[in-house]
């Protein structure tokens, strides 16, 4: 009787949204508000569709596969895992049938966003989370404006998706949902088959993905079901080993993580040039800071005297991810908790990872040694989860940050000083980046580097005897000492990276 009850309930209501839905004439000047989804409203209008939890979801995939470990080699079809979900089994490819990987069942999934993509580092991603486990849902760009996460308040919103017609697949052991499988060439020229891709357009995405009621979202260092999970050096653990699975795609909050240059020259706080040993990933010695191309296109990029492109690129507090000549770099800063990290696979070792097409990316990377919180993304870029740490394995911990503002670690001065801002913008428009084009020669080179510095110090603002003139101070002679310690990298400076970047000042 209860359920007959509920059946014609459910009716009743379906019939009463659509009259509301269809009650006034949605024109241009007037447009019908959108329908704000809860529960009982979602069923309602999706009769027999069942809801399931995020980690029920990717319980599915591990449990059609056997586990997430290894399942994303992602080389071509045959070693790229998905799981797709139809109505009927005819709907599936030879191969999905073949292979079984394809689910028939009604569900949907919901959770509260835990992403912003406005300053463009999170790109046509938006990542949800319900208490169990997060997961990317991979869609458009623009995503906050319909799909906002304000993270200085914590103010969010309910997100519900129907999972038929979607895809779960997994890359380098992160699991989303999208499109259809696709395949394409990476910069270095090697075939990359992925999972699943981006739905195409709005209508898609709206057929699959629904707002529905504000929420708030949590913080908590205990409770592993808060939204936002805090860490710090003594208690890191918790989102590794046995636990790593289910954290990753979670928004983390790091507390008093050190930034650490691996193989790259830097100056020490006495102003001696050091270097710390770089890092290794299985056989790979890995250097940070570096800035690695992933458009594609590499023809205008900068090449060795032996005529070889220069896909990647290390030097010292440069800028976070560059953007140059139609190429995008983004931007890989090693942060830790280990103060000699040997292995990218350690546990409490992370890639901050920053886009070429960020909004920030011209800002500059913080020194090596600063020390600050950082609140991102958890995410993994490797094949499998059994690492052990030995130099055979290949794994890579990555954050991924949301906003500039969401890593609190001192990059440059922020009191305002006019005159140590017009003072940098003079060295970066003004550095002789004509000279090593020009004058190959080491000592015509050096001398022509040296007259500018003289220049340059000449003109230094007085010392006013303020922590604003020494914070500035300080900062500038480190701009200085990179100019002038790589003037070959000149190409590298603002006004020839950022032209087509806009930043955050």
């Amino acid at each position: 009787m209860r359920e007959k009850f509920m059946k014609q309930y459910k009716m009743i209501l379906v019939a009463l949204l659509g009259l509301v839905l269809t009650a006034c004439y949605n024109d241009f000047e007037m447009p019908e508000a959108p329908t704000i989804y809860n529960d009982e409203v979602f069923e309602a209008v999706n009769p027999g569709i069942q809801h399931i939890s995020i980690a029920e979801l990717k319980d599915k995939f591990i449990n059609k596969f056997g586990s997430l470990s290894s399942t994303g080699i992602n080389k071509g079809e045959s070693d790229t895992k998905y799981l797709r979900f139809v109505a009927k089994e005819k709907e599936c490819t030879q191969y999905e049938i073949d292979t079984k990987c394809f689910d028939t069942g009604n569900y949907y999934i919901k959770g509260k966003v835990i992403s912003n993509d406005e300053q463009g580092n999170i790109y046509k991603s938006l990542y949800i989370f319900d208490g169990t486990e997060a997961i990317e849902l991979k869609l458009v760009n623009g995503l906050y404006m319909d799909y906002p996460c304000n993270l200085d308040t914590g103010e969010s919103v309910w997100v519900y998706v129907k999972l038929r017609g979607l895809y779960l697949g997994n890359f380098r052991m992160m699991l989303s949902l999208g499109d259809i499988p696709t395949s394409s060439y990476n910069s270095y020229g090697n075939y990359k088959y992925y999972a699943n891709s981006n739905l195409v357009s709005q209508n898609r995405v709206r057929q699959h993905v629904f707002v529905g009621e504000k929420t708030t979202l949590t913080e908590s260092s205990t409770d592993e079901s808060a939204d936002i999970f805090v860490v710090d050096e003594n208690s890191y653990s918790k989102i590794h080993g046995s636990n790593t699975e289910r954290f990753l795609g979670r928004l983390i909050r790091f507390k008093n993580l050190t930034v650490y240059y691996a193989g790259v020259d830097y100056p020490d706080a006495n102003g001696n040039i050091t270097q710390n040993p770089t890092i290794a990933n299985g056989q790979y010695a890995q250097l940070y800071p570096s800035w690695l191309c992933t458009s594609g296109i590499q023809a205008s990029l900068p090449t060795t005297p032996g005529g070889t492109v220069e896909v990647s690129l290390n030097k010292p507090w440069y800028h976070m991810a560059y953007s140059m000549n139609n190429v995008a770099l983004y931007g890989s800063i090693c942060l830790t908790y280990k103060s000699q990290p040997k292995y990218t696979s350690e546990h409490g070792v992370y890639m901050l990872r920053t886009s070429g097409y960020s909004r920030f990316a011209g800002k500059y990377a913080p020194k090596h040694g600063m020390s600050g919180d950082v609140l991102a993304i958890f995410q993994i870029y490797a094949q499998k989860s059994d690492y052990t740490g030995s130099s055979n394995d290949w794994s890579t911990y990555q954050i991924a940050i949301n906003r500039i503002e969401d890593m609190q670690i001192k990059t440059e001065p922020t009191e305002p000083s006019p005159a140590w801002s017009k003072l940098i913008k003079w060295a970066e428009d003004n550095f002789p980046h004509y000279v090593y084009p020009v004058t190959p020669d080491p000592e015509a080179r050096a001398a022509a580097v040296e007259a500018w510095k003289s220049t340059y110090l000449a003109n230094k603002p007085e010392n006013d005897n303020t922590p604003t003139w020494a914070a500035w101070n300080e900062w500038a002679d480190w701009v200085v000492w990179v100019l002038e310690k790589t003037p070959e990298e000149s190409y590298l400076l603002p006004q020839q990276v950022v032209e087509d970047t806009e930043t955050i000042e």
